[in-house]
């Protein structure tokens, strides 16, 4: 009798476990329009230049009316697995904007949650200003100025940092931020 019922629950079991077999039929999609296609590129050359070969077959980019301010773009995911669609959702409110440069800032913002797998951080350097290019609702991070009075408005010399930091959180630092 119990060798029955341990030839049963034998079977049982290799039932269970072959038959639960984990299919994934999931087909990325590659979907990024023309206007962001040299901002991928050249997120996708940061990570090279700071060691990091990335290679996205996963992205849809597009632009969503229905997103209001203050929120400018949205990751569907926060997520380096590469086993579900990723999508980026830009506003199509240009006020969200100033020049190229924040939008590069915003799109590399969401790129961090759903390329990298990076979380909002709000975390601050020394002297107050946001730690992380991951910091939510500011994308004048390096922002250049946009009425040319001088260089102190000129935050473009930060954008190496931040874009250090996106690819390591443990980057030291800058003289600037202490």
């Amino acid at each position: 009798m119990k060798k029955n019922m341990l030839k049963k629950l034998f079977i049982f079991g290799a039932i269970i476990l072959l038959g639960c077999k984990k299919t994934n039929d999931f087909l990325p999609v590659y979907d990024v329009p023309d206007e962001f296609k040299p901002i991928v590129a050249s997120f996708i050359e940061a990570a090279a230049a700071r060691g990091h070969a990335l290679h996205i077959n996963n992205l849809i980019i597009r632009y969503d009316s229905t997103l209001k301010l203050p929120y400018c773009a949205k990751s569907n995911i926060i997520s380096a697995q590469n086993d579900v669609q990723k999508t980026i959702s830009i506003s199509s409110n240009t006020q969200c904007w100033e020049n190229s440069v924040q939008f590069e800032t915003l799109v590399f913002h969401e790129m961090g949650h759903c390329i990298l797998g990076r979380d909002h951080d709000t975390g601050k350097l020394p002297n107050g200003t946001p730690k992380s290019i991951m910091y939510p609702n500011d994308i004048s991070l390096y922002s250049p100025c946009d009425y040319v009075l001088g260089d102190s408005c000129n935050l473009l010399y930060r954008r190496a940092y931040y874009l250090d930091e996106l690819f390591d959180p443990s980057t030291p630092v800058p003289n600037w931020g202490k």
